[in-house]
């Protein structure tokens, strides 16, 4: 794991950090962080590095608190009024969750899964994860778990968005429907927030225009590198209801950069982490490209 909690990048706008992001809670600056929009490593899905201390790597009770533990942390340093969207999807116990399960590979040997969670979910196969409670082939309820435990610690839920998938990655399954949906769950401190809903606001069937319904259509972005990543057209518009031009946004996991780019693209200040050295390189990059592009 790094033990560098200094930035491996900054300047007037942008910090990005290589490490676990929880080591580096107390270098984020209280009452500024404006929005936080991201996506954590799913549980026994996919894995990133070789760090135990990457999210995804733990066992399931360690994954939620850990989670919960992070975002409320966030929301007591964020500016009152602030949000964050969790964009999350749930797992089932069993064989998908697997690190060695060939479903959750991506290409190659590039990031793949190493069958090292078994043994702490209480399981000596190489193969399958086990739970005391939760039966083998059971969802999970991670997002409800980590949603319910926020609420429960004085947050506020304000929805849960639906992101549907007209294309899902297909299944091995015969006994149930394609997983085709992730959960956004949209989390404030304070019951006034900043939202400018015409950043958001769709056209009805009358012509008028409206909010629009939780359930949202987009297709996965994938990038080299990273097959996880999620919509921009989704969370550009998120972004820009939450924030305005110069609030400060934090992301916790900066994966393929895609809230990166959007801060830049729009004007937002940022702040990222990641455990992934690989993903710091790119988002270095990212902010070195854009700034040459503003010389030319």
């Amino acid at each position: 794991m790094s033990n560098n909690t200094k930035p491996v990048y900054k300047d007037e706008s942008v910090s990005l950090y290589h490490c676990d992001v929880l080591r580096i809670l107390h270098e984020i600056p209280e009452q500024e962080i404006q929005a936080v929009i991201t996506s954590p490593t799913y549980w026994g899905k996919r894995q990133f590095t070789d760090d135990d201390s990457e999210f995804g790597c733990e066992s399931l009770e360690d994954y939620i608190e850990r989670n919960v533990h992070l975002y409320s942390s966030l929301l007591d340093r964020m500016h009152t009024g602030g949000s964050i969207f969790i964009v999350i999807q749930d797992s089932f116990m069993g064989s998908g969750v697997s690190r060695s399960h060939h479903n959750h590979w991506i290409s190659g040997d590039a990031y793949k899964r190493n069958g090292i969670d078994s043994k702490k979910q209480g399981n000596t196969s190489s193969v399958t994860a086990g739970h005391r409670t939760i039966k083998n082939k059971s969802l999970c309820g991670i997002p409800y778990r980590i949603a319910l435990a926020l609420v429960d610690r004085g947050y506020i839920w304000r929805q849960q968005i639906i992101w549907q998938k007209p294309n899902p990655m297909p299944e091995n399954v015969q006994d149930r429907t394609w997983q085709s949906v992730e959960y956004i769950l949209h989390f404030t401190n304070a019951s006034k927030y900043k939202f400018n809903k015409s950043a958001l606001m769709v056209k009805g069937i009358n012509g008028n225009l409206r909010l629009p319904n939780q359930v949202m259509t987009a297709p996965p972005e994938p990038k080299i590198g990273h097959s996880a990543t999620f919509p921009t057209r989704i969370v550009e518009k998120l972004l820009l209801t939450v924030t305005d031009e110069n609030d400060l946004v934090f992301e916790p996991f900066i994966g393929s950069g895609t809230m990166l780019q959007l801060s830049l693209k729009h004007g937002r200040r940022f702040i990222g982490c990641d455990i992934c050295q690989d993903f710091v390189r790119n988002a270095v990059e990212i902010v070195q490209s854009s700034r040459l592009s503003l010389l030319a």
